[in-house]
């Protein structure tokens, strides 16, 4: 960024070009704390900077023609004297916006300072205010107490446990958030206790079980036969995807969201491997392609049409919604199931087949102890997983009736 100091006219500012990418300050020399920014579009906008209060201060005037140069040192004239009386009237502003902030405002905030918030984890969060919150929304965030904390907490339990104790440690994240991040003067902060903390203090948050289901040995049969079976469901003839899609899980041991984001620049024909990206723990996984796999892969592979994806939608994007194809295969087969059964039916096939903890551990992408010291000496890259993916695969077909599909 370049600073030019000169006198501001408005003959000057009305010819003033920028042929620069970057944004351009030019500061009067007539008054004290004016300057104008012109950014690489050719926006011109006054501001004034100052300290007060042993704080350096700016704020914007207005843009340029709109405010011309004998309104914009007036206007600067004011609140520098403010700033020498003391009067930080950046910090009121700001504190009156702060004052007014919304739940929902604190999640767009939340999310844009997050850099590293995965998609499924921003939806999941929008989907807490969308779902849960929905009447909260507009609420500002001063006024929630904990008293309406506990309230909602006991509402939403009526209907699930589970997605109430969600919802709370979304309200709990956005809270500790706006605990840091807004204030209603130097050092005050506009939320000073997190009203989420009465669960606690309470003992109020449920005590879920951890889930356990999984498909046994006995129904892999019928559940593998419902899923070969598949029929296009309405407007969408997806069944040849939808079908490879649930398998793969099966035989694979991948999460829901892993496996559709699958693309193809990370199946490795040659070397028989296949690479998970920006998993939930952020470690790469690279695993290697059983033989049923790997003919699943050259079969998806010959479809693949234009998408990057193994395993895309219509609109050759990831697969979204797959409930309606869940419930067909329900029904069918009379197996109720999520798609992360599937993932607890692999570790549990593999750990009936005595395969090493460790090998378990690297095949479903699960982080080292770090207070296991042996784990931490273990290596066990992609060709040691071969055997035990194939023996996993094998036992778990032994228990299907039916050829390989076509």
């Amino acid at each position: 960024m370049s600073i030019t100091h000169t006198e501001l006219k408005e003959n000057f500012l009305n010819n003033l070009k920028h042929d620069n990418d970057k944004d351009c300050i030019y500061r009067d020399t007539k008054q004290l704390g004016l300057g104008v920014k012109i950014t690489p579009k050719g926006t011109k906008t006054f501001f004034v900077e100052g300290w007060v209060n042993g704080r350096s201060r700016r704020k914007k005037i207005g843009r340029h023609p709109g405010v011309s140069i004998e309104q914009a040192r007036k206007d600067a004239k004011g609140i520098m004297g403010d700033f020498s009386r003391g009067i930080d009237s950046v910090a009121e502003a700001k504190a009156k916006k702060n004052s007014e902030i919304t739940l929902e405002q604190v999640l767009v905030d939340y999310i844009s300072d997050r850099k590293k918030l995965k998609p499924r984890t921003i939806e999941d969060y929008k989907s807490v205010l969308r779902v849960g919150l929905k009447d909260w929304k507009k609420k500002l965030l001063s006024s929630i107490t904990k008293q309406d904390v506990s309230e909602r907490h006991r509402l939403l339990s009526k209907t699930s446990m589970a997605r109430a104790n969600n919802t709370m440690r979304v309200l709990r994240a956005l809270f500790n958030y706006a605990m840091e991040e807004y204030e209603i003067a130097p050092g005050q902060p506009l939320i000073s206790h997190n009203p989420t903390k009465t669960l606690s203090a309470k003992k109020s948050w449920n005590n879920v079980p951890r889930r356990t289901s999984y498909i046994k040995e006995e129904q892999i049969s019928d559940w593998f036969q419902a899923v070969l079976n598949l029929q296009p469901l309405q407007r969408s003839p997806m069944n040849d995807v939808i079908r490879d899609y649930f398998i793969f899980l099966l035989l694979s041991g991948f999460r829901e969201n892993e496996g559709k984001l699958l693309k193809w620049e990370n199946i490795d024909f040659k070397k028989r491997t296949f690479r998970a990206k920006d998993t939930k723990n952020s470690l790469d996984q690279l695993l290697p392609m059983s033989d049923y796999l790997e003919e699943l892969f050259l079969r998806r592979y010959k479809f693949r049409g234009d998408s990057v994806y193994v395993f895309p939608n219509q609109d050759n994007e990831p697969l979204k919604d797959l409930r309606a194809w869940i419930k067909q295969v329900t029904e069918v087969s009379g197996i109720a199931f999520t798609l992360h059964d599937l993932r607890r039916t692999f570790a549990t096939t593999a750990e009936s087949l005595d395969i090493s903890h460790y090998a378990i551990k690297k095949l479903i992408n699960h982080k080292t102890d770090q207070s296991d010291v042996t784990e931490g000496y273990i290596q066990v890259g992609a060709e040691r997983l071969r055997k035990p993916m194939q023996q996993i695969t094998n036992h778990i077909l032994l228990f299907t009736q039916s050829e390989k599909s076509d």
